[in-house]
């Protein structure tokens, strides 16, 4: 009985001198673009849509058997690059190894790292391929003015399993003018007061609202004003604008004139103020660097959007979300939110308030619930039941769950207290406060 023969997709595996074998191919062509002569222009349009692609077209390598291969694309800024690249290339996979840099630390070649294809027509969206270009020449959003750059393509070949089948293509050199290709909906940094002057602050900011729609909205925490020194107005917490780039307090600003001076607002009986908004139209202009600034502001949530379309801004008073103190010192009544616990900052999920006492010499009493309105529902506490806790060593500290308990201290002498609720590690603080 003959033994059966296993027989690969391209006859790679061991095989009799009759049956037809995988040739090292020698042969394989890039072919040269019709336009190749010509600058190849890259854009987006306002949404940031890519608007042109780029297509090639290989030869097959000369394999000797009908295989497809699979393709896979690196740029290099000129030939050398490639040769560079080739002579320092010694380990890993060569399709996709892009690690090896040059004296200037940019990549000798860079390989497409989202492209592939089986068809040796090569259609390659204009946003992979800007990306490439971008990562070989280091350009970025601030460095980039479109210039026209060369750049030099070439075409790897392999069949899965076949380390035999390895092959590169020619090199086929174009002209390029790239662009910034863009991921991800912009953001507007919030620089001023609530975060210390700090241009490079990136913890508070609104989120453009789609890729390309240039309006700006989020929900921010301005905490209240805070005295000046001597009686002067030096502490003003709401006092503020923004930059769409950080790093940099001459450039990139959005703000309530191009003057570096704050602007007086004051918000309608709606709790609403409307606006014009200046900014910097390019790199080092010292453009919209004035502030928007509230003397009388108490603390609070604001919801801001800015249109960069219209150049308006809208700021809204909001209210932040609360958990609620129910006890003694609120009148133990589930539907009141008199002793209610603000987030201290827009989606932080912690929560704190302070409260009066209104008879420190009878104890206080209360419980921690999520929502008002059901005495058996959406409760916080360490234990079921009551929590006997005291202060008189320091702030209290407990670890709590979804559980109904009461907290009671019979000997409190403080004015206030001071609850703090931390929903992320399940933890409270309790501490009398002035």
């Amino acid at each position: 009985m003959a033994l059966p023969v296993l027989l690969g997709a391209c006859f790679t595996s061991c095989k009799e001198d009759t049956q037809p074998r995988l040739e090292v191919p020698t042969e394989f062509v890039l072919n040269t673009p019709a336009m190749a002569d010509q600058t190849y222009i890259f854009r987006a349009d306002e949404s940031y849509q890519n608007l042109n692609d780029i297509t090639f077209t290989v030869s097959q390598p000369n394999y000797g058997l009908g295989c497809v291969p699979t393709y896979t694309v690196q740029l290099a800024k000129s030939e050398a690059g490639f040769a560079a690249w080739d002579e320092a290339e010694t380990t890993g996979n060569v399709e996709t190894d892009n690690a090896i840099l040059g004296d200037d630390g940019l990549p000798l070649a860079y390989t497409l790292p989202a492209f592939t294809s089986t068809s040796a027509v090569l259609n390659i969206d204009g946003t992979s391929f800007c990306e490439a270009v971008n990562t070989l020449y280091g350009f970025d959003m601030d460095n980039y003015n479109n210039e026209v750059v060369p750049v030099s393509v070439r075409v790897h070949a392999a069949i899965d399993n076949a380390p035999q089948s390895h092959i590169w293509s020619n090199a086929v050199n174009i002209s390029v003018s790239s662009y910034i290709p863009v991921k991800d909906p912009g953001k507007l940094y919030l620089i001023g007061q609530p975060t210390g002057w700090d241009i490079n602050a990136d913890k508070v900011y609104l989120e453009e609202t789609g890729i390309g729609t240039k309006i700006y909205f989020g929900n921010v925490f301005i905490p209240a004003n805070e005295p000046g020194v001597d009686g002067k107005d030096d502490l003003i917490n709401f006092q503020f604008r923004f930059y769409s780039q950080l790093g940099d307090w001459e450039s990139f600003a959005v703000g309530s004139q191009n003057e570096d001076n704050p602007v007086d607002i004051t918000f309608d009986s709606e709790g609403v103020f409307n606006g014009p908004v200046f900014m910097s139209v390019e790199k080092g202009d010292k453009l919209g660097k004035g502030s928007w600034q509230d003397k009388t502001w108490t603390g609070g949530n604001l919801e801001i959007t800015v249109n960069l379309k219209d150049m308006t801004i809208k700021m809204q008073k909001a209210e932040g979300k609360k958990i609620y103190a129910i006890g003694n010192f609120q009148g133990w009544d589930i539907n009141k939110d008199n002793c209610a616990l603000g987030e201290t900052a827009p989606n932080s999920n912690i929560y704190e308030g302070t409260f009066d006492v209104t008879d420190p010499a009878g104890g206080i009493e209360f419980a921690i619930y999520t929502e008002l309105g059901n005495w058996d529902a959406n409760f916080v506490g360490p234990k079921e039941g009551e929590e006997t806790f005291s202060v008189a060593s320091g702030p209290y500290k407990a670890s709590v769950m979804a559980r109904k308990a009461n907290f009671k201290s019979e000997q409190w002498t403080a004015p206030k207290v001071k609850v703090n609720v931390d929903l992320n590690s399940y933890t409270i603080t309790i501490e009398g406060a002035e």
